[in-house]
């Protein structure tokens, strides 16, 4: 039987306190993750479903947030005297969509797969962080409502995708927190110019996103948007090798 969400929230405030993740709750989390894989594992075959139509170049990728990961996000919240309900968790459950597409077709896509689950009778919210980025992240969101659960699908064009990915590795480094606009951990002045870079390329990338599709200076369309991002794909990329360099310097 499905945990229902009054008790979904008491586990998480046992969970939110360091001395509350007892045996006994630990395994209530694993038999709730358990739940919702299988609800990952539904709405995965209707991306899959509406990915296979598409003629434009895309991936797909899922993924589960381990117990560690919950627990963690719980207590930040809490550290922060904003105590979180474990049961209105938007991302536990997450899918991954990118690929050599336009902003314009990132609209798109969110459309339709609002479409494919709504034609299913489950609610859908999105939410578009190109304008107003968390620390030069972008991408669009679309939150699906799977009776009392939630899946997350981010929809990322290749930009959008390779930004993330090389920021996840920054913080792997660096410090979690600056994800969220916190000082970094470690790495000190060199860490932190490395976050400002960052910052810019991904305003830099949207910007030239924007101005390709609208053929400013360009034939727009596809081919503009992707060769206009090439210069900044190739930076993101020398990120990495920088932050691998000041990784080297860090007292072990």
């Amino acid at each position: 039987m499905l945990m229902s969400k009054s008790a979904i929230q008491r586990l998480g405030k046992r969970l939110e306190v360091p001395d509350g993740a007892t045996d006994e709750a630990l395994q209530l989390l694993e038999d709730l993750l358990i739940d919702y894989d299988e609800l990952l594992s539904a709405a995965r075959g209707v991306i899959d479903n509406l990915c296979d139509a598409l003629e434009w170049p895309v991936g797909v990728t899922h993924r589960l947030k381990t117990t560690d990961t919950l627990i963690q996000k719980l207590r930040r919240a809490k550290e922060k005297g904003q105590s979180t309900n474990l049961a209105r968790v938007q991302d536990i459950a997450g899918i991954r969509v990118s690929g050599e597409i336009t902003l314009v077709e990132q609209d798109d896509l969110r459309d339709m797969i609002i479409d494919a689950f709504e034609r299913q009778g489950h609610k859908c919210t999105a939410k578009d962080r190109r304008e107003d980025p968390m620390v030069g992240y972008r991408a669009v969101h679309v939150v699906v409502a799977l009776g009392d659960r939630y899946v997350e699908v981010q929809i990322r064009t290749t930009g959008q995708d390779l930004w993330a990915n090389v920021f996840e590795r920054i913080a792997d480094i660096f410090g979690r927190e600056i994800r969220y606009g916190k000082d970094p951990e470690a790495g000190g002045e060199a860490a932190k110019n490395v976050i400002a870079s960052m910052e810019g390329i991904s305003e830099r990338l949207y910007r030239l996103e924007k101005m390709a599709y609208e053929g400013v200076g360009t034939h727009g369309g596809r081919e503009a948007t992707l060769d206009a991002q090439k210069h900044l794909l190739d930076a993101l990329r020398s990120v990495l090798e920088q932050i691998e360099t000041i990784k080297g310097g860090l007292p072990r």
